[in-house]
């Protein structure tokens, strides 16, 4: 395998107007190999670029950038993507990489146009996946999902088994984000299983946000989040038709439904 410095020293040559076989006997260096990299970086910058890229993709690097307080932008994508992971989020291990799939209702395009945008804010570098999925003739969810070989380092709550037959408990970096970005760490959780609807008593009309989840640990999460967001929440249980306990929390106080219709809105 070439260093760094060889294909530097090709695509100088070749950018001053060497031919590439005359660069690979200049640099004793096969011809293949000259005109692979020129075909793969086309230019000295196009090899710099690449090379940030994969110093950029590292593990470290990666969750370095996202425990960077300074980037505000990233910790907010982070927070919702977490959320939204949370609810209706998977990974799976696809060869030597992994992949993150977050499966939405198709009803909601502000929602999967939503996601995309802030998996694309961790991940610049990498391309997101779209998948249309159909029941019968009708459009049924949306996969996004996105490849990388750090999701277990950024998402460490990945386990056998479902999300409620497992711990779901964040790590202290995780815990530090939630908490300054608990709005955005809120959206994620409500996109994936919350709902605004009325609740109509004596013919008036009460809205209220719902958020439902049969894991008790997601529960916590989104209960410890409104009391941050100083939000009132209810809780009640019930048995789903399979026989598991189910969580039901509503937030119904009028100024509370106000501060969410300000700043969340229902799922569009």
């Amino acid at each position: 395998m070439r260093t760094y410095e060889d294909y530097r020293r090709i695509l100088e040559l070749w950018e001053l107007g060497v031919p590439k076989k005359r660069i690979g006997i200049l640099l004793y260096i096969p011809r293949a190999t000259v005109r692979d990299c020129i075909k793969r970086y086309s230019s000295l910058s196009g090899l710099e670029e690449s090379r940030g890229s994969a110093e950029r993709g590292t593990s470290t690097a990666v969750l370095s950038r996202i425990c960077d307080f300074q980037n505000v932008v990233l910790q907010q994508a982070y927070a919702y993507v977490l959320g939204i992971y949370l609810g209706d989020g998977n990974i799976t291990k696809v060869r030597n990489v992994y992949r993150l799939r977050v499966t939405l209702d198709a009803r909601y395009p502000n929602i999967i146009n939503k996601c995309s945008e802030a998996i694309q804010v961790l991940l610049p570098d990498n391309q997101i996946g779209i998948v249309r999925r159909y029941h019968g003739d009708k459009l049924s969810c949306v996969d996004v999902s996105c490849f990388n070989k750090y999701w277990l380092i950024l998402l460490p709550q990945h386990g056998k088994g479902r999300k409620h037959e497992r711990e779901i408990k964040l790590q202290d970096w995780q815990q530090i984000i939630i908490e300054t970005y608990s709005l955005e760490f809120f959206m994620g959780l409500f996109h994936s299983d919350g709902s605004r609807f009325s609740n109509i008593v004596n013919g008036k009309d009460y809205p209220r946000y719902q958020f439902t989840n049969i894991s008790t640990d997601i529960q916590r999460l989104f209960c410890e989040t409104c009391d941050r967001l100083g939000l009132h929440w209810t809780i009640k249980h019930r048995r789903s038709q399979a026989g598991k306990r189910v969580g039901d929390i509503y937030v119904s106080k009028r100024k509370d439904v106000e501060y969410l219709d300000r700043l969340v809105g229902p799922k569009l």
